[in-house]
C-alpha cells in the first residue's frame, strides 16, 4: 500500500552521516559487552554532561542502561517514588519498611565512564 502526499515535500533537517551511525553501533555493542558481566554490581556512572550517578546495574537494552539508585530527601534531582514516606504524619501509622530505590534509565550514548565501586 502506498501513501499519496498532495502537499509540498518535507525537507530533511538532519540526517546522520553513515560513518557516525556505524561508529555509534560499535559504541553500543562495546558498552553491552563491557557492562554485561557487571549486572547487579555497584557502579559509578558519569555522563557526557558531567552528571554522576551511583547505583547498581539493573539491566540494559539497546538504548538504555538501567541503574537502581537509592533516593534521599537531600538529592538535588527530583526522583519520584509514590511509596516514599520520610516519617509518619500525625494520626497515620508508620507504613513499615519502604523501598527507596528507583530505576534510573540512562541513555547509552550519553555515558562517558562507568566504574566499579
Amino acid at each position: 500500500m502506498s501513501t499519496y502526499h498532495s502537499g509540498p515535500q518535507s525537507a530533511v533537517i538532519y540526517q546522520a552521516d553513515p560513518a557516525v551511525v556505524q561508529h555509534l553501533h560499535g559504541v553500543r555493542d562495546s558498552l553491552h559487552q563491557s557492562c554485561k558481566p557487571y549486572l547487579n554490581h555497584n557502579v559509578k556512572v558519569q555522563t557526557i554532561d558531567g552528571q554522576m550517578h551511583e547505583g547498581t546495574i539493573a539491566g540494559m537494552d539497546s538504548k538504555h542502561l538501567y541503574l537502581t539508585v537509592t533516593i534521599t530527601t537531600e538529592m538535588g534531582r527530583g526522583y519520584y517514588n509514590p511509596y516514599y514516606k520520610p516519617y509518619p504524619g500525625p494520626g497515620y501509622p508508620y507504613p513499615g519498611p519502604v523501598n527507596n530505590n528507583v530505576i534510573l534509565p540512562l541513555v547509552l550514548f550519553e555515558l562517558l565512564a562507568i566504574s566499579l565501586i
